[in-house]
């Protein structure tokens, strides 16, 4: 959902659909929490971080997400069109990190079918460059 915020368009608010996931954040379940994670990404994106790997970003931009904070990724969505805050309780919403990976792809233009393709290929690569893989069976989305 676009809200309008007081001095910037319109931006998404993350918050309207991560109320699964903010139910999870105490569950330590990793795997239904990396579902949640995903499907709000998928419902917002269309894509999940699966979608694109590291080598899909420079070093910079590595860079930035390893010193991000929580005010620096609010401001940085903000620019870019989202709003980690939920503005029920004030807070960054759960996982605003990854959130913030997946604005960036955004921003850098890797959340297309042609780059996704091209991240699965890398990865399936790697997978059958293993020894111990037999082979590389992967649902197509």
């Amino acid at each position: 959902m676009r809200v309008h915020t007081a001095g910037y368009e319109d931006v998404v608010r993350l918050a309207d659909h991560t109320a699964e996931l903010a139910q999870l954040g105490q569950c330590n379940d990793d795997d239904r929490i990396d579902r949640a994670f995903a499907a709000v990404c998928k419902r917002i994106w269309g894509y999940t971080l699966d979608d694109f790997d590291d080598e899909s970003l420079s070093a910079k931009d590595h860079a930035f997400l390893d010193r991000l904070t929580s005010k620096q990724a609010c401001k940085f969505a903000t620019q870019n069109g989202y709003d980690l805050v939920d503005p029920g309780t004030g807070h960054m919403v759960p996982d605003w990190w990854g959130f913030a990976w997946m604005i960036l792809a955004e921003k850098r233009g890797l959340l297309t079918p042609e780059a996704r393709a091209a991240a699965w290929q890398r990865y399936e690569a790697r997978l059958r460059g293993d020894p111990k893989v037999v082979g590389v069976i992967r649902a197509r989305a």
